[in-house]
């Protein structure tokens, strides 16, 4: 009888655990939306089904597409947009110019909220989107964009939609410091779908996936490595 009794405490003291939990996740979400004017948003079906990068300069992979990608991450997904990043695309729109724009990606989990900061690129070829790194640039955007551009080329070449980069990645209100390729490589072992330095594909049975996630792991630092072990476990 005292062990029952000791298993229903128990059980009712988790039970409180978990929703107080879930409820502070609730709570800091409406924060963030509230504080960086974030409203829901449908993004266009072509940027949900294409491809993505996942480093400013010079990344060395495309993932995707980035509704595989909501699913990899778990999580309840929702997607914004700040309201004057919504109003600068919606006049845009209506002068008849695609532009890229910014995109927030929440996934709500049980003991914290994550926001992933997608740029959604509308670009037809390698050249539009290098040319719209140039117009900010100028004459940096070839030491910083050249082989990029180059290597999205052949990406394109061989039948892939890169239609986003994955920019930024922000965990209980602060933006991490870490490249989001590494992030979502070694944390989620999120498979990439082509090798840019390589120029290929990558079978996502084979050997080459193994030896990218070791790699990615073997060069974070002690810390990261333990907030990955926590991340995963939790």
């Amino acid at each position: 009888m005292l062990k029952r009794w000791c298993r229903a405490v128990f059980l009712l003291m988790l039970t409180c655990l978990l929703m107080m939990t879930a409820a502070v996740a609730a709570d800091s979400a409406r924060s963030f939306r509230q504080q960086n004017g974030l409203l829901a948003y449908a993004p266009p079906n072509w940027f949900l089904e294409g491809h993505f990068i996942a480093r400013e300069k010079k990344p060395n992979y495309v993932f995707g597409p980035v509704k595989d990608f909501v699913h990899t991450i778990g999580g309840k997904s929702t997607w914004l947009i700040e309201d004057l990043e919504l109003e600068r695309l919606e006049q845009s729109a209506a002068n008849g110019k695609n532009i890229e724009y910014s995109v927030f990606l929440e996934s709500a989990l049980p003991d914290r909220v994550e926001y992933w900061v997608f740029v959604v690129l509308p670009h037809g070829s390698a050249q539009a989107w290098f040319d719209a790194r140039r117009a900010f640039h100028g004459r940096k955007a070839n030491a910083y964009y050249g082989e990029t551009q180059r290597n999205l080329e052949r990406a394109l070449n061989q039948g892939l939609e890169i239609k986003a980069e994955l920019r930024f990645w922000i965990e209980r209100g602060e933006t991490s410091l870490q490249a989001p390729e590494e992030v979502i490589i070694s944390r989620y072992k999120c498979r990439p779908v082509f090798d840019l330095d390589a120029g290929h594909r990558l079978n996502a049975a084979a050997k080459n996936q193994s030896d990218i996630f070791r790699r990615y792991e073997s060069c974070q630092p002690p810390e990261i490595k333990l907030q990955n072990r926590i991340a995963v476990t939790s």
